[in-house]
């Protein structure tokens, strides 16, 4: 089982090349520090997170219970002060005398606030004191709470004024935010801050300067601000809208790791360097005798077995490699020299077969001669079947490329025709239709041959006048479209081609095989026929120059 296994490992490796392997063995053991080494880095950080988690909670508890005190205190000593009933008479009379004043004066001094202002429900200002500085009227329009106004740098509490359950107005008190929250105005620290942020996470002031109003974005206790990341410990004040937030520079907190790190990374640099500078040496002490052995297999050719022969000076199981290359060399000379003087016996046997062949110009100039002859006693008709069966004859045996142009096959289908003649006479007539830009397209030669043959065989009749034979060659959405048409009996077609037994000869199945062979699937060939009608065949070709 042992031995089973260690085939099949052996197996596999052999897929990848040596060097492949060497280089892989080399980068394997400092893949594997690296994996290690990032389990030990993610498990710290979440160690170190925890741990900065827990001294910022402290550190946001003590503030939240700081804030909390010093809202409530200030809470309620502007909402006794609305509840008196001195603001009462101010709200209902509109109007505030001189012993009110120093009422508001006494409150606001008590108050620890720079300014206070008494409005009524329709939102006129009816009292103040202290100064206002150019501070805007009735800014929450009577919604009872805390408030900060950025553009003067003050916390605002309104407090709302009810008689008989009735609003008949409000007090808007102004405070300084040392009075309000001192601990948010000591900026005592460079790696962390505490901050106020409003319901919709919306910085509103703190220990950092960061923009007023500034949305904090939070992802998995991280956020980024101003292109730096900061770990954010975020709390609900109670009994307010606004949330109370600390953040700590990362960098801060894991800078240990990050160097430590740093330096691990260094280390498998350094050693992932020394392994593949050990690997690259033992790679090319084996690359270099195989691709001796392999340039000398591309250039091997008969003429130079003996310059090819491997020089190896080594000692090791490549020297001998090379041993028995040299001896094979050896080997294939003696085998070649051998394959050699039988080739010589073969062609003389060649020469004698090739001397009893007819030579192909005694058989066109004897074409020629009979062509002559028709002319000298004025055969019109066989002449011309003579020359064009030598052009059919030359086209066939002389020419032996594969692909000709349109013209060209256009003119070895009027040959053809014209040797028909000398069968069929004027049984039927001959249309050709080829557009100019065409003309020097290629074709696959005698493709057109067969089909003619096909019409003047089964679709036309003797017995019957205006028959025409119709080959059109156009260009039809970039490919080359060849239409050859009769007006003769026509047949039965059900789906294919295939399927008729008139169009089942040797030569239509060549046709589509060789259209298949040449240009795939893509191109086709359709043939279309209606009984007393005629028949229609379609190719279509890739337009080739």
């Amino acid at each position: 089982m042992k031995t089973f296994y260690l085939k099949r490992f052996n197996d596999w490796i052999r897929r990848f090349s040596i060097k492949q392997r060497l280089f892989g063995f080399a980068i394997l053991p400092s893949i594997l520090m690296l994996i290690c080494f990032m389990f030990y880095y993610s498990f710290s950080r979440s160690v170190l997170l925890q741990k900065s988690e827990q001294a910022s909670i402290q550190l946001i508890t003590m503030a939240e219970e700081n804030l909390s005190l010093n809202a409530e205190r200030l809470k309620s000593k502007v909402d006794n002060f609305s509840e008196k009933n001195s603001c009462i008479q101010i709200i209902q009379n509109k109007t505030i005398t001189d012993a009110q004043k120093q009422i508001m004066e006494r409150s606001r001094n008590n108050m620890e606030s720079t300014l206070i202002q008494l409005y009524n429900r329709q939102g006129e200002l009816i009292g103040e004191s202290g100064q206002s500085n150019g501070i805007s009227n009735l800014l929450h329009q009577h919604k009872q709470g805390w408030y900060y106004e950025h553009d003067i740098d003050k916390m605002l509490y309104i407090s709302t004024i009810i008689e008989d359950d009735t609003l008949i107005g409000s007090v808007y008190a102004y405070f300084p935010k040392e009075v309000f929250a001192p601990l948010f105005t000591e900026k005592n620290s460079k790696t962390n801050a505490i901050q106020i942020l409003d319901e919709n996470d919306c910085i509103l002031f703190g220990q950092s300067s960061l923009p007023y109003q500034m949305k904090i974005q939070i992802d998995d206790q991280m956020a980024k601000i101003n292109h730096m990341e900061y770990i954010v410990t975020l709390r609900q004040i109670e009994g307010m809208d606004w949330k109370i937030m600390d953040i700590v520079s990362s960098d801060h907190v894991f800078e240990e790791i990050h160097n430590f790190r740093n330096l691990i990374l260094v280390y498998c640099l350094i050693a992932m360097i020394v392994l593949l500078l050990c690997a690259s040496l033992t790679y090319h002490s084996m690359h270099d005798p195989i691709n001796a052995m392999l340039s000398s297999m591309q250039d091997f050719r008969e003429d130079n077995l003996e310059t090819i022969k491997i020089k190896d000076g080594g000692r090791d199981e490549l020297h001998h490699l090379s041993t028995t290359f040299n001896d094979l060399l050896t080997r294939i000379e003696e085998l070649l020299t051998t394959v050699q003087r039988e080739q010589e016996q073969r062609r003389e046997t060649q020469i004698q077969l090739l001397q009893a062949q007819i030579n192909p110009h005694f058989l066109f100039n004897t074409l020629n001669t009979l062509r002559y002859l028709a002319i000298l006693n004025e055969d019109k008709p066989v002449s011309e079947g003579i020359n064009a069966l030598a052009k059919l004859l030359r086209n066939t045996i002389v020419d032996s490329n594969e692909m000709v142009s349109v013209q060209e096959e256009i003119e070895n289908v009027k040959n053809y025709i014209i040797i028909q003649k000398l069968r069929y006479g004027d049984l039927f007539e001959t249309v050709y239709n080829i557009d100019e830009n065409i003309k020097q397209k290629k074709i696959l030669k005698f493709l057109l041959q067969p089909i003619v043959e096909n019409s003047i065989l089964h679709a036309f009749e003797e017995d019957r006048e205006h028959q025409i034979l119709t080959i059109r060659a156009r260009e039809k959405n970039g490919y080359l479209c060849i239409e050859i048409g009769d007006n003769g009996k026509g047949f039965c077609v059900e789906d294919s081609v295939s399927s008729n037994k008139k169009l089942s000869s040797i030569g239509m199945k060549n046709i589509q095989e060789r259209i298949q062979l040449m240009y795939g699937d893509t191109y086709s060939m359709k043939v279309e026929s209606v009984i007393d009608v005629g028949t229609i065949t379609t190719l279509l070709l890739p337009l080739e120059n």
